[in-house]
């Protein structure tokens, strides 16, 4: 039981984590084109398209990734758009790339907090 536990811990972790970077991406106007749950290694158990977003969850659920133009070969977002990842000033990419650890780190201190209530 306590391993169910810790991998239920763990997954929640690195959606709390995933959340982060998809939540400063969307503050600083970066486009994102896939939230995925889980890594794409096997079957996708769940696919869903949200405007522009495509929601994944993958059958591996042990990670993650937020899937930005700049990692997609066949984009059709012009190479100079204001949406892209590798356009923003540097400050910008730096939080998005910190925000899933500051994620985690606040979503542990709740954690602490409501286990020493």
């Amino acid at each position: 039981m306590s391993i169910i536990i810790m991998l239920l811990l763990l997954s929640v972790l690195i959606l709390v984590h995933e959340v982060g970077h998809f939540l400063a991406a969307k503050f600083f106007g970066i486009k994102v084109e896939k939230f995925g749950f889980g890594l794409p290694i096997g079957p996708t158990l769940f696919e869903k398209k949200f405007g522009d977003l495509t929601i994944l969850v993958h059958a591996f659920l042990h990670g993650g990734y937020v899937a930005f133009p700049d990692d997609e070969k066949d984009c059709e977002l012009p190479q100079d758009s204001e949406d892209r990842f590798l356009n923003k000033p540097i400050y910008q990419r730096a939080i998005v790339v910190s925000a899933g650890v500051t994620a985690n780190v606040i979503c542990a201190y709740f954690i602490v907090l409501f286990a020493a209530f």
